[in-house]
């Protein structure tokens, strides 16, 4: 039998580039119908499906989401983010202590703080030591040029 009998067609000999399926689309449940937190979970397995075996990133889901549904892609990304941390499937950020702006998690504790705070103060200390130095050899330096030229002047 030959291919074009199976529906098939015939090979051109130019590989033909593999789009993906198409992802079917669930059908929507108005939120008022929607169990509390069920369009959440909908997002989060509707993603998951979409990014399975990598033919898909999340941020390409969110947008095909949030087209077919109307909702922002940030809104439907939060509602997927909200449950993978439910789960344990994505880290969850550092939490900050009151007061502590934005970027200032802790990096340990008080002792291990002050442990580098006191390596610095020794290493700065260290550098102006040797700046120092340098610069009472560079006015030994100049002392001596000053003789030097004063000698010039009175031996031209």
């Amino acid at each position: 039998m030959d291919q074009q009998s199976h529906g098939n067609p015939p090979f051109s000999g130019t590989p033909q580039p593999q789009t993906p399926p198409p992802v079917p689309a669930p059908v929507p449940v108005p939120a008022a119908e929607a169990p509390r937190g069920g369009i959440a979970e909908g997002i989060f397995a509707e993603v998951e499906r979409m990014t399975a075996g990598g033919t898909m990133t999340r941020s390409d889901a969110f947008e095909r989401i949030s087209d077919r549904t109307g909702r922002r892609a940030g809104t439907v990304a939060a509602n997927y983010y909200r449950i993978a941390r439910k789960r344990g499937t994505v880290a969850t950020r550092a939490k900050r202590g009151p007061g502590q702006p934005a970027g200032s998690h802790s990096t340990g504790s008080t002792a291990v703080i002050l442990a580098r705070l006191e390596s610095a103060v020794k290493d700065l200390g260290d550098l102006l030591r040797a700046q120092d130095a340098e610069i009472n050899k560079l006015r030994e330096q100049s002392a001596q040029f000053d003789k030097l030229r004063e000698w010039m002047s009175k031996n031209s």
